[in-house]
C-alpha cells in the first residue's frame, strides 16, 4: 500500500507503528528513519532521517506519544523526541542499552533497556524513568535480564516483560507499583513475551520464544490472572509475534508469523472466538493501528 501511494518502499524493517492525531508514525529500524504518513491517505509527509553522529543508523524501535511529542527508542541507546507540528527532532536522553519498549504515565517516561545487541557480553537489565518535562533520566530500576515490552494502567502501575538469557535466566511479567521503585514478580505467566494492557486486562503471549503460545488474561485492579488461555473456540496459532485491542469495539488481534513466509492476522471478539482471519498479510506482521 505505502508502496503504491509513494512510489517508493517503506524501508528496511519496519518495527513499530503508532497512530496519533491525524498522523501514522512508522519506526524503520535498519534503514534508520522515522516515516510519518498522513493517516487517512497513506501520504507520506515527511520520512525523518534517525542517524547517530557518522550517520549510521540509530535503529529506531518503539514509539509512544503525549503531548504533542512522539518519542522513539533507538538502539543506539538513546531516546529521541519528535515535534508532531514541525516534524523536527527536537530533544534527546541517553539511557541504557538497547532500549525497546516505551511508556508514558504521570509525567514520566519508562523505558525498557535490553541490551540485546550486547547479549554475548551480557544483556541490561534496568528500566530507564525520565522526566517527561526535562527530558532527563532521573534513575534507573533495576528490573532483570533483558527487559522488552512496558505498559501501563490507570493506576499508573507499571507492567513490563523481561525475556530472561533464552538459557538459565527465565522470563517473567513483573510490576512497578505507582509511586514505588519495588519491582514484583508475577507468578504463574511462563515465558512471556509481548503483551497489550487494555481496560486494565493485559493479554500476555506466553510461550518460549519459536514455539506455540497461548494468550494469558491478567487483571491489574484485582491482582489476578482471570484466564490461562483467551482463545475459547480452539483456534490454534502457530507462533504469535504480537498482540493488540481495538480500544472502541475491544476486539483482540493477534499476528503471528513463523519468520519465514508470510504470516496471518487473527481477530478475536472479546470472549476469545474468532471474527476473521487475514492470510499472508506479510513478513513477520506485528502491530495494528485503528484511526
Amino acid at each position: 500500500y505505502f508502496l503504491d501511494v509513494n512510489k517508493r518502499g517503506l524501508g528496511d524493517v519496519a518495527n513499530d507503528m503508532l497512530l496519533y492525531g491525524s498522523k501514522i508514525y512508522i519506526a524503520v529500524n535498519k534503514s534508520g528513519t522515522l516515516e510519518v504518513v498522513e493517516a487517512t491517505t497513506g501520504k507520506s509527509l515527511r520520512q525523518i532521517r534517525m542517524e547517530s553522529t557518522g550517520g549510521q543508523s540509530k535503529e529506531p524501535r518503539r514509539l509512544a506519544a503525549h503531548g504533542g511529542k512522539v518519542y522513539v527508542t533507538s538502539f543506539d541507546d538513546t531516546v529521541t523526541r519528535i515535534d508532531t507540528v514541525s516534524l523536527a527532532i527536537d530533544g534527546s536522553v541517553n539511557v541504557g542499552m538497547d532500549p525497546e519498549g516505551i511508556a508514558i504515565k504521570n509525567n514520566r517516561i519508562y523505558v525498557a533497556n535490553s541490551g540485546g545487541l550486547n547479549w554475548a557480553n551480557g544483556y541490561d537489565n534496568t528500566l530507564s524513568v525520565i522526566n517527561l518535562t526535562s527530558l532527563t533520566e532521573e534513575k534507573k530500576i533495576e528490573v532483570g535480564t533483558n527487559p522488552g515490552t512496558v505498559q501501563t494502567d490507570s493506576q499508573g502501575d507499571i507492567y513490563l516483560t523481561v525475556t530472561g538469557n533464552y538459557g538459565d535466566e527465565p522470563g517473567a511479567f513483573k510490576v512497578i507499583h505507582s509511586g514505588s521503585s519495588t519491582v514484583e514478580t508475577i507468578a504463574g505467566i511462563a515465558s512471556p513475551q509481548k503483551f497489550v494492557i487494555n481496560d486494565n486486562k493485559a493479554y500476555i503471549i506466553s510461550g518460549a520464544y519459536g514455539v506455540s503460545n497461548s494468550l494469558v488474561v491478567y487483571d491489574c485492579l484485582e491482582e489476578k490472572i482471570i484466564s490461562d488461555s483467551f482463545i475459547s473456540d480452539g483456534t490454534e496459532i502457530p507462533i504469535m509475534n504480537n498482540v493488540t485491542v481495538d480500544p472502541v469495539s475491544g476486539d483482540l488481534f493477534v499476528a503471528s508469523t513463523d519468520y519465514v513466509h508470510p504470516g496471518d492476522l487473527y481477530c478475536f471478539d472479546k470472549n476469545g472466538k474468532m471474527k476473521y482471519r487475514l492470510t499472508a498479510v506479510g513478513i513477520n506482521p506485528s502491530v495494528v493501528v485503528f484511526q
